[in-house]
């Protein structure tokens, strides 16, 4: 039997990772009172003294949770745009499908950033430790909801006819937001009844010409 020493050892390099994966998933599950370092230590086979060389509290490590899943939500949705440079249609198109994909792949992250009270949490703690993870909040170029704001833009600049309705910028992306973050609850929470792929259905919703044109 590998000893609980040799097994940080092995684990040292990808410790920290590890830490924000399996907290995350105890987290989703315990929420924020029965979440602990000693529990998360345990999941990832360590002693309960390995998790303080990366984080000195539970708090610590729940706003690394915060980062990483706006990191990997981030990339998800630039990914997406970078996949049609100079098609600003095609770009909320797709950015829309990834939306939905994510969260009904990741459950736990949709559950964290829009379904429980940890958001909440995590902005307190950032703005009581001076750090700027109040992550919901930020505005920088790279955040989600900001990428979704300057596609619309990009959009709205694109098509003559939208810049003359009713629908402005704010309404827009409202819209846009409002329709695949439905989309998404629906899939992950399982409440959509029918046998189809619900994923195939989302595309094409979001690729038919009633969605934007």
């Amino acid at each position: 039997m590998v000893s609980v020493l040799a097994q940080e050892r092995y684990h040292h390099d990808n410790l920290k990772a590890e830490l924000i994966e399996k907290g995350l998933k105890l987290l989703d599950e315990a929420g924020y009172e029965g979440f602990s370092l000693r529990q998360v230590a345990k999941a990832c086979n360590v002693s309960h003294a390995a998790p303080y060389r990366h984080f000195k509290n539970k708090d610590e490590l729940i706003l690394a949770i915060g980062a990483e899943a706006m990191t990997r939500f981030s990339q998800n949705m630039q990914a997406a745009v970078d996949r049609y440079p100079d098609d600003p249609s095609s770009q909320l198109r797709e950015m829309g499908y990834a939306y939905i994909r994510f969260f009904t792949e990741n459950p736990e992250y949709l559950r964290l950033i829009f379904l429980s009270d940890i958001t909440q949490r995590i902005n307190r703690i950032g703005e009581n430790n001076n750090d700027g993870h109040c992550f919901t909040e930020q505005q920088g170029l790279d955040h989600p909801f900001a990428i979704l704001y300057e596609a619309v833009k990009r959009y709205r600049l694109a098509s003559p006819d939208i810049l003359k309705s009713d629908m402005d910028q704010e309404a827009l992306v409202l819209y846009c937001w409002g329709l695949v973050h439905g989309i998404a609850i629906l899939i992950s929470r399982r409440e959509f009844p029918w046998q189809a792929d619900p994923l195939e259905l989302a595309r094409k919703v979001l690729w038919n010409k009633a969605f934007l044109d």
